[in-house]
């Protein structure tokens, strides 16, 4: 007697994972996320990425608890699998805009074996609702080749910047 093949299930569009606010206590995971974001980008030099951790520790531990840097990490059962933080930072005034300050999404992290389950699209579903709720008119953030798919898909828009660098650092040489 033959047997009947199952029909693979459905996706319901709904992710396994949950994103949650990150709180002071979870600065351990931000702060790996962001040195393997930094890996990942081509940063090789492991005491510049140790005094970076530091750093960045004091800087996000001072904006959480000033409620200018709010996180989101996204979990499934206790595992971490991403994370990602908007600084609200400072901005000089400029005409039609009243606000001093503009969201920044940074930070965007997804663990290599998350990829490609919707972890970082959560996470800036997450960002882009705080932001409709506190009233903010825009989100901006600087997407690495890696991530411009995923911002892209959410309705973000490339714009111009350009830079200069005035002293040439390590990864330059």
């Amino acid at each position: 007697m033959a047997t009947k093949k199952r029909k693979p299930t459905k996706k319901t569009g709904k992710p396994a994972f949950k994103v949650r606010n990150a709180t002071v206590k979870d600065l351990p995971i931000l702060v790996h996320q962001r040195r393997a974001m930094w890996r990942d980008l081509g940063a090789r030099d492991q005491r510049d990425l140790d005094r970076a951790d530091k750093v960045y520790a004091r800087w996000a531990r001072s904006r959480m608890k000033s409620g200018t840097l709010m996180g989101w990490i996204a979990e499934d059962g206790g595992k971490i699998l991403g994370g990602g933080c908007v600084w609200l930072q400072p901005v000089q005034p400029r005409p039609g805009y009243n606000l001093m300050i503009q969201p920044y999404l940074l930070s965007m992290y997804t663990e290599p074996r998350s990829r490609g389950l919707g972890v970082a699209s959560g996470i800036v579903l997450k960002a882009l609702e705080w932001c409709r709720k506190n009233r903010f008119l825009q989100l901006r953030l600087h997407a690495s080749e890696m991530g411009r798919k995923v911002y892209i898909k959410h309705g973000f828009e490339r714009t111009w910047e350009m830079r200069r660098r005035i002293k040439k650092l390590s990864e330059d040489s």
